[in-house]
Formats: structure tokens, sequence, C-alpha cells
């Protein structure tokens, strides 16, 4: 358990600042308009499903790192960390052919052209910085393998306060500053993951010359390594994009009833990152731990640690449940800081915060069974069963969630607590079945790595041309 929390906490922590992030682009844009607080949600959760597939198969290589640092191979774990840098930059570029395509795209949901338009500028500049974000999420495989989770946790929350002053100096126009609305709500977001590659990049540096780590010579492409970290990291990465493209096409449904059920969906999702997000990092604090347990031969820790974080979700849902439950109205309250009802600009406060106060009971209900899901499916990923996951979220988010979810939206009968049922029922059968799963003990028969005596010979590729190299440093 020390070792769990030891791991997990600063990664919870560094998570929720993305949440923070996301929360504090709805809190000052609720004073914008309410068309500005309707936009942002779908257009942030359709450029994290655009990107979530690069994003997954990168951060798979948090368990190569991981697995090889419990073996002790110290070069393969600098290789493996190449692997992933490589990959962020290449698909950072390719995301950039997205752009022309989000207004189009975003005018099948049917929303207002007025809530479109907003959507289209968010998703646009938040996408154009998707080659930083990659890049960023890259760098931190770095500390996150090595159980080195303090490091990421201080470098987010730096960010958090970079992204929330640049946020409210260019979404009104304070000072020097243009007013840049939505706008500047993503671009703030985007200098935020800026500062963290810098930091990054300077730490990586210090800790390869302290420890005598082989960084600049292990840059080239391992063939070998990237044809593993692709195998297993494309499912873990489709299995991201499948519940997040399920949840954006929930939300671009919800868009269909009125603005005011999308901006309480939105508000109740934000509700719910602050919960969820921070599992997502209790996630790779156990995908780390389960994969270092392996690769030193230690399955039964593996299990140990899988089920004590078990106890840990279930505590942390469970209690942030109660409050959702018990104070519905003091946890929205945060989110109209920045909204003024009399000044007619800014959303309705009291109608959204009504209806939000509702779908929070959905929220508590389900974040039980999300816990099961983050906790099983993490120690899969730890293991190397990354199909597995990538089908049941298939199943379960399209199947169970989007496809009712599109014939309820087309009755006369349509309301929103109908809606989100649909997205409950389908969270619910997703804990059930990562937990089965897990249960059944087939991923104990899965090796990702080879122990050193039986490694094989690196296949590496030709150096990268002259222009592809980075510049040289001592280390």
């Amino acid at each position: 358990m020390t070792e769990l929390l030891r791991v997990a906490v600063p990664l919870m922590l560094s998570a929720g600042s993305q949440s923070l992030m996301n929360a504090v682009d709805r809190i000052i844009l609720a004073g914008c308009s309410e068309e500005a607080l309707a936009a942002v949600t779908p257009a942030s959760m359709l450029q994290w499903t655009v990107v979530c597939i690069p994003m997954g198969t990168i951060l798979y290589a948090n368990t190569f790192i991981s697995q090889f640092d419990g073996a002790g191979q110290k070069r393969q774990m600098m290789v493996s960390l190449w692997q992933a840098i490589w990959l962020a930059l290449l698909c950072g570029i390719l995301l950039l052919v997205c752009l022309p395509f989000s207004r189009p795209l975003l005018a099948l949901s049917g929303h207002t052209p007025a809530i479109v338009e907003l959507e289209a500028v968010y998703f646009n500049t938040l996408c154009a910085g998707s080659p930083v974000f990659l890049l960023a999420t890259a760098l931190s495989c770095f500390f996150n393998g090595r159980r080195r989770t303090t490091v990421v946790m201080g470098i987010s929350f730096s960010a958090v306060i970079v992204n929330f002053i640049v946020d409210y100096l260019l979404v009104y126009g304070i000072g020097p500053f243009p007013e840049l609305g939505i706008r500047g709500a993503a671009l703030a977001t985007i200098l935020a993951r800026c500062c963290e590659v810098v930091v990054y990049v300077v730490l990586i540096l210090r800790e390869a010359r302290r420890e005598s780590l082989p960084l600049m010579s292990s840059r080239s492409l391992d063939l070998h390594l990237l044809r593993k970290i692709l195998r297993y990291g494309v499912p873990s990465g489709v299995h991201y994009f499948l519940d997040n493209s399920g949840f954006t096409l929930f939300l671009l449904i919800v868009g269909n009833l009125s603005s005011q059920d999308l901006a309480a969906t939105n508000l109740a999702f934000s509700v719910n990152g602050l919960i969820f997000i921070p599992l997502l990092g209790f996630g790779t604090a156990i995908q780390t731990l389960v994969g270092h347990h392996i690769g030193a031969g230690k399955v039964t820790s593996a299990q140990h640690t899988t089920r004590n974080a078990v106890l840990m979700g279930l505590v942390w849902t469970v209690s942030t449940g109660l409050l959702l439950v018990l104070f519905p109205e003091f946890c929205l309250k945060p989110f109209f800081l920045f909204a003024d009802p009399e000044s007619g600009t800014g959303a309705n406060v009291t109608e959204l915060a009504k209806t939000a106060s509702v779908l929070l009971q959905f929220v508590a209900v389900y974040s039980v069974f999300d816990a099961l899901a983050v906790v099983f499916s993490s120690a899969l990923r730890g293991a190397g069963d990354t199909t597995y996951p990538m089908v049941i979220t298939l199943l379960a988010s399209w199947l169970v969630m989007v496809l009712p979810a599109l014939l309820i939206i087309q009755s006369e009968s349509a309301t929103i607590s109908k809606l989100w049922l649909t997205s409950t029922i389908n969270i619910v059968m997703t804990g059930v079945l990562m937990w089965h799963r897990y249960a059944s003990g087939r991923w104990k028969q899965i090796h990702l790595i080879m122990n050193s005596s039986e490694e094989k010979p690196q296949q590496v590729a030709q150096p990268l041309p002259n222009s592809f190299k980075p510049i040289q440093t001592a280390e």
C-alpha cells in the first residue's frame, strides 16, 4: 500500500491538474456567454478524441520503461523513451491535417451555427498545439516509468498556474493583452504545455548526466522495440479513442435537446472530470507498478498492488459521490464565479445549476464503476493485455451508450435524464467486464520483454537524416 500511495498520489494530483485546466476554461468562459460554455466541452472532447490514439500509444512506452527499469536494462529504457519522442513529433505533425475538417464535422452535430463556430475555433487552436502536447506526454514517461512521479506532479501544477494566469488575461483582454474569448482559453493551454516541455527537457538532461544514462547515444530508431510499442500501444490508444469518441458523440447528441441541456451536461462532465481524471493518473501508477513488478518477475506483487488499488479507488469515488449527492450546488458553485446573472451576458446560473444538480446524481453512481474499470484495465495494460480492454470499450461505449442515445434523441419523449441513463449503464458494464477479465488470470501469460540473458541483438535502423537529428549536447 505504501508503494502504491507514494507513486499514485502524485500522479493523481498531476492528472487532476489536467482537469483543473479544463475547469479553469469553463469557469472563465462562463462569464463570456452560455454559447461559449456550451461549446468548450464538445470541442475539447473532440480534440481529446483525435489525439488519444497517438497519446495512448506514446504513453505505452511508460510500460516498457517501467519493465526495463525493473529488469535493470537501462539502455533499453532510454531507447524506449526516444521511440516515444519520435512518435510524438511525427503524430503531432500529422494531426494538423484535421484542421480543415473541424467545421464540417462539428456542423453535423446539429448545434446552432454560433456554437459550431466557437467549437471549431477552440478545437483548431488546441489541435494546432498537438505536437507540444504529445511531446510533453512522451517526456513524462521518463519519470513516470521510473516511479519518479513527484517530478511530474510538480511540473503539471506549474503548468496549471501558467494556464490560469494566461487564460484570464487572454479571454477577457486584461491590460495590453487582446480579448480573444474562447480562442484565448485554448492558447493558454498550449502555452502551459510549452512550459512543461522546456522543464522536462532540462530535468532529463540533468538526470542523464547525473546517472550516466546513454541519452543521446540511444536516440536512433529501434525498429524491433518500436514495433512492440506499436503492437501493444496502439490497442491501448484505440481503447482511449473508443471511450472518448463515444462520449464526444454523446455530447453532440445531447446538444440536439437545447443549448441549456448541453451547457448543464458540460458542467456535470467538468465536475466528473475532477473525479475521473485523477483516476487516470491513478491508472498510470497501477500500470507502472504492475509493469515494474512483472519486469522484475514478481507477479504476486503485481496482484497485491491491484488489490490495494481497488480499495483506494473505491474510497475515492464513494467519498466524492456522497459529496455530489449531498451538496450538488456547492460542487457547482465554482463554475459560476465569473457569471453575472444581472448583466444578461453570462450563463443562466439558476436553470443550469438546477439541471446540472440532477446530472450529478448519475455521476455519483457511475463513478464507483469507473474506478473499477480504470484499476483493472490499467493492471491489464501493465501486463501487456491491451486488446481486451479495447474490445470491451468498443462494445459498451457504442452499443450500450451511443446507439441507444441516438434512438432516444429521435423520439418525442427524449429527456436529458434518459440520455444520461445510457451513459451510466455503459460505465457500469465496463467496470464489471474489466474485473472479469482480470480475474481470469490470462494476463499472467504475457511477456513484453526478455531477461538480459535472453535479449536478442538490437534491430536498429540507420541513423536519422541530419535534418531530423536532435542537437548534440554533452551527456
